[in-house]
Parts: C-alpha cells; sequence; structure tokens
C-alpha cells in the first residue's frame, strides 16, 4: 500500500479554496450570529397589566443572566436563576394610582392579584420570548442575505441561529435553580435626594441631610420587598409561623441608626431587637439621652455592652421599659433563649492601651460558655439557642457550645459556620458614627455603610428555635445612596445541634452562606487583623 507524501499531509494555506471556502463559512456563522444578537436586541416588549401596573417584559441575551424586576425610580430586584446567558426582565412602565389604593384597601382585591400575576407575567415572558425569536431569525435572515445573496448561504445563517437558541434553551434549562427566587438582591439608587449637599457645608448639615432623605428611601425599598414576603417560599419553612430578630450592633451615637433599625422593626414586624455592643462611644453620662430611643421601638431590646460602652451606658439601658442587658446571665426573650456577656474593657476609664487586651476577651467569652454549659444541662430540653457578644476575635470556647453566635466591634459584616456553631458579625449599624474614621469619611462625602441583619426563626413546631434565614440590609452613603436587602436560606443540615467535643470546642469544615465560597477549615473566626473601634 503506497503511503500520502509530507506534501498530501501537509494542511493547506488558507489562500487554497478549501482554506477559503472554511473563512467564508466560519464568516457566515459570525455575521448570522451578529445578525441574531442584533435583532434580539431590538425585539420589543411584551406588555401586561398586574393588577395596577403596566409591565413591559424583555428576553434578551445577556453577560448578565438571570431574571430582574426594575422598579423606577427605586430600583431593582434580581435573581440569580440561571448561568446561561439569557436575562428575563420586567419593568414597571406605569402605575394607576387609584387602583393602587383599592388594592391595598381591599384584602380580597390583594389575595386575587397575587393568585393571577404570576400567570399574567409568565404569558407576557411567553411572548417576549416569541418578539425576541422573531427579531434574531429577522436579524440573522438580514445580514446573511445582504451578504451572500444565495439561499444555500441564508439557510446557514438561520441554521446556525436555530442551533444556537437550542443550546441557549438548553444551558438555561440545565442551570435553572428554582430556589433562587426565595433569595432576592434588592438594590437601590437615589439619583437626587436631600442629601446630597456640597463639600463646603458643615459635618452637622451633611448629617442631618442624609438623614432626612435616607429616611424615605429606606421606606420605600423596605416597602416593597415586606410586600415580596407575602409570595410562598417553598421547601424554607417560612410560610410557618416565624419569630423575625434584628440584629444591630456599633450604632456609635449615630441617630440614623435608630431610624433605621425603626423602619425595618415596622415594615417587618420584628419581634425583639439584639444590639451586640458599642451604642455610645466615650461611655459619658451626656451620652444617656441617646438610649432614650430603644424605648421607642416598641419591642423587647436585648443588649450586650460593648468596649465603648460604660456601666453607666448599661445602667442608662436597663432602665428602658423594653430592655433586656445580658452580663452573664440567661434569658429568653420573643420565645428564643439567649444567653450574652459584655465586653470585659472599658475604653472610656482605660484608654485605648488596655482597651486591646484579647486576653481578656477571651476569658469572659470561656466563663460564659461555662454559663451555656450549666445551663443546658439544668435544662436539657430547652438549651440556649444564641449567645451574645461584642468581640468575635477569641470565639473558641462557644464553638460546639451553641447554634449560633452575634457579635460586632469589627465595623465588616462577616457569617461563618465552624463546629456546628453559626457566626453572624454585624457591621455598624450606625455606619461608625461618632468614631474618628466615621466621622472623616462622613466628611469626605463617603459614609460606611449601615448594616443590620434580620434573623427568622421557626417558633413552632419540631424546628422551634431554628435559624430558617437571614436578610442583610445594607445601606449606602453619600453620593451613592443605596438600600440592598440579600437573603439566605439556611439549609438545614447546617444547624444540627452541635456535639462539643471533650475540650469544649468543636471542628469542622467552616461552610460560608449558599451565596458565598466555602471557607477553608478553622476559618470561622473573623480575622482579627480587621478595622475595630
Amino acid at each position: 500500500m503506497r503511503l500520502p507524501s509530507a506534501d498530501a499531509l501537509r494542511l493547506r494555506p488558507l489562500t487554497s479554496p478549501q482554506g477559503r471556502r472554511a473563512v467564508r463559512r466560519v464568516g457566515l456563522v459570525l455575521l448570522a450570529l451578529l445578525g441574531a444578537f442584533a435583532g434580539a436586541l431590538l425585539a420589543p416588549a411584551a406588555h401586561t397589566n398586574v393588577g395596577p401596573l403596566a409591565v413591559d417584559v424583555h428576553v434578551r441575551p445577556s453577560l448578565h443572566p438571570g431574571a430582574s424586576v426594575d422598579l423606577p425610580p427605586v430600583g431593582s430586584v434580581r435573581f440569580d436563576t440561571h448561568l446561561a446567558p439569557v436575562l428575563v426582565s420586567a419593568s414597571i412602565r406605569s402605575v394607576d394610582i387609584e387602583a393602587a389604593q383599592r388594592v391595598i384597601d381591599t384584602p380580597a382585591l390583594l389575595d386575587d392579584l397575587m393568585a393571577n400575576a404570576p400567570d399574567k407575567v409568565k404569558g407576557a415572558a411567553a411572548r417576549a420570548l416569541g418578539w425576541s425569536l422573531l427579531f434574531a431569525f429577522g436579524g440573522a435572515l438580514l445580514l446573511t442575505g445582504l451578504a451572500t445573496r444565495t439561499r444555500k448561504g441564508v439557510a446557514m445563517g438561520l441554521a446556525t441561529v436555530t442551533a444556537t437558541t437550542g443550546l441557549l434553551a438548553l444551558a438555561t434549562a440545565l442551570t435553572f435553580d428554582g430556589t433562587k427566587f426565595s433569595q432576592p438582591q434588592f438594590t437601590g439608587l437615589l439619583s437626587s435626594a436631600p442629601y446630597l449637599q456640597r463639600r463646603t457645608e458643615t459635618l452637622a448639615a451633611r448629617l442631618e441631610g442624609y438623614r432626612s432623605g435616607l429616611a424615605d428611601f429606606v421606606q420605600s425599598v423596605t416597602t416593597l420587598y415586606a410586600v415580596g414576603q407575602r409570595l410562598p417560599k417553598p421547601g424554607s419553612g417560612l410560610d410557618g409561623e416565624v419569630t423575625t430578630v434584628l440584629h444591630i450592633s456599633d450604632l456609635h451615637l449615630n441617630p440614623i441608626g435608630y431610624d433605621l433599625a425603626d423602619r425595618l422593626v415596622e415594615q417587618f414586624d420584628v419581634d425583639a431587637v439584639v444590639d451586640s455592643g458599642d451604642l455610645s462611644t466615650w461611655g459619658t453620662g451626656a451620652e444617656e439621652a441617646f438610649v432614650n430611643r430603644i424605648g421607642s421601638l416598641k419591642v423587647p431590646y436585648v443588649f450586650v455592652r460593648g468596649n465603648h460602652d460604660s456601666p453607666q451606658i448599661a445602667e442608662a439601658v436597663a432602665r428602658q421599659p423594653n430592655a433586656v442587658v445580658l452580663d452573664g446571665q440567661v434569658e429568653k426573650v420573643a420565645g428564643l433563649t439567649f444567653a450574652g456577656i459584655a465586653d470585659p474593657r472599658d475604653l472610656p476609664q482605660e484608654g485605648k492601651k488596655e482597651n486591646t487586651g484579647k486576653d481578656r476577651v477571651a476569658a469572659s467569652v470561656a466563663l460564659l460558655s461555662s454559663i451555656i454549659e450549666n445551663y443546658d444541662s439544668e435544662h436539657p430540653d430547652a438549651p440556649v439557642q444564641i449567645a451574645v457578644v461584642h468581640d468575635p476575635t477569641r470565639l473558641d470556647a462557644l464553638r460546639g457550645e451553641v447554634p449560633l453566635v452575634l457579635s460586632g466591634h469589627l465595623h465588616e459584616r462577616d457569617v461563618s459556620f465552624d463546629g456546628g456553631t453559626r457566626v453572624m458579625v454585624e457591621g455598624s449599624t450606625g455606619g461608625a458614627g461618632l468614631t474618628a474614621n466615621g466621622l472623616q469619611r462622613l466628611t469626605d462625602g463617603e459614609p460606611v455603610p449601615l448594616e443590620a441583619t434580620l434573623l427568622y426563626f421557626a417558633s413552632s413546631g419540631p424546628d422551634a428555635g431554628r435559624l430558617l434565614a437571614y436578610d442583610e440590609v445594607t445601606v449606602g452613603g453619600l453620593g451613592l445612596t443605596s438600600v440592598s436587602i440579600d437573603r439566605t436560606l439556611v439549609p438545614k443540615k447546617e444547624v444540627n445541634p452541635p456535639t462539643p467535643t471533650p475540650s469544649g470546642t468543636a471542628t469542622a469544615t467552616a461552610t460560608a452562606k449558599p451565596t458565598d465560597t466555602a471557607a477553608p477549615t478553622g476559618s470561622g473566626s473573623p480575622a482579627s487583623t480587621r478595622p475595630t473601634s
């Protein structure tokens, strides 16, 4: 048998007839895809009426896939439902104010709206998809027809679009995750607000303007989100009875922090507030008046003293009618069992140097762990469910001892799971408030974001006391003000009662919230190198 020669095996250059045909085919495919992409972007929206809302729905190719609902002028809601490069978006075109008022005032109309809205939106999405496909094929047909002027070229272009559409549909179906609809990401942006002041204005004027604009903005966004809570959340446990707890921390005398807390308590029917410390900054008697805002919240207020809070401040908090000050004891509040201890340091009296003693923090946490252990042995059927401390940098003694630890101090939010214990470090609800860093950032027009977290616990049944989900609320600062509310569902298997080791701690692979990357083993403790107060 005669073997092919080396010349026969050599690749033909692109200038050969075969090479030119290959280049033309590739060019035709790219041209068809370009025409389809342009056509899909030009496709009109599908219109529908959802109660008092006139809604436009688009289905388009996008590098930011998922589903979104635009709520001008407040912001948008995004759902990361799939990975294929397709975006399904709905935009509120107009609102019939009179009809909206009737819906709000008439529960039957609201129930009817919630029952029919999904079908109307699905129908509009199907029509929008039809428009996008029609315009995509039309765009491909137009460009390939103009370029080739042959039936074969047009047929090849249409075949390319058909195959691409099929692949996108398959990728969307394979990566679709319906549970993401239970984890909305609400983001709002305010382009012109009364708090956008000139840099030459005083700090006090900035603060008051920021506060006045922020209050209305938070009200608008949380109202929209609260309405969304009425939608069913299958499998999450949130469709049953829940106890809602608001976690705040490090207000540092900033009244905006209490403004935010007041709005959230009202909008989300909060059953209790937990403050993990640093309500004040210098711990002086002059700051006691600030704690009077606690009584206006009208729900139980659980408090542990931070390193900026003097014993005098803790006593002022204790005088509030709804306050529960924890310092080495266990209390039942809103059906949940809390244990907490004050930060052992007293910055106003000891100064910054003494304030850095982490050994004292570790000792106080160890004391709290022993208190919890003794209580649990005496109440095996109703153990401590939540521990509250201020500084989260020395929590080894609590891991494996309690399912949930709430803390603050770092002015930066962090959530971790290690040794059967979930540690939730809250950012500064007061945006670092009246501290050197907070004031400097506010003066520079870049305030520290305000952060708070809403926690949802099962209030009855076999899972009573189990953390079901939490909403992380973040309020941005001057010039780039936004409110975002991110929901995370807590898998049941992650919060099984921990089994302590003989040493009083337990180790396991730390698992971050489902939307994050899992942390390495032993990383449940927040880094002690973060900025602290």
